[in-house]
């Protein structure tokens, strides 16, 4: 990653974490979000006091960051490559087929893509929702 400016490296970054976040599983239950959420803020409130502070957040997020990039990086050369990228676009694709193709054709249609939609507009409101609360 030498040879890639701070706004490039900015750029790729973003955009990983928002294809990562853009259709996780669209989970219904809410209780099952909050299972993870608090699990997850166990994990980095190092001082245990419910809260995770800003050194705490950045934590999680190099963290999370590290971890997206093991998954991403297939050669482990330290870059996403444009293979790489393509192939979680394709996993990520196949997931959400399986999810809304409710035909079972392996494609969807114009119904089932409406479907995802607002399933996807649902999730970002609850995400911004807790962001918020």
């Amino acid at each position: 990653m030498k040879n890639l400016s701070k706004s490039t490296v900015a750029g790729l970054t973003a955009a990983i974490l928002s294809l990562s976040l853009s259709f996780p599983s669209f989970a219904d239950d809410d209780s099952d979000r909050k299972t993870k959420r608090d699990e997850i803020r166990g994990q980095f409130d190092a001082d245990g006091n419910g809260e995770i502070s800003d050194r705490e957040r950045q934590a999680a997020r190099e963290t999370f960051k590290a971890k997206r990039m093991e998954r991403i990086d297939t050669d482990g050369n330290g870059e996403i490559s444009k293979s790489e990228r393509a192939a979680v676009k394709e996993k990520r694709k196949a997931k959400i087929v399986k999810r809304f193709d409710t035909d079972g054709d392996g494609e969807l249609n114009e119904r089932e893509r409406e479907s995802a939609k607002q399933a996807r507009e649902k999730f970002r409101e609850r995400r911004q929702a807790n962001r918020e609360g």
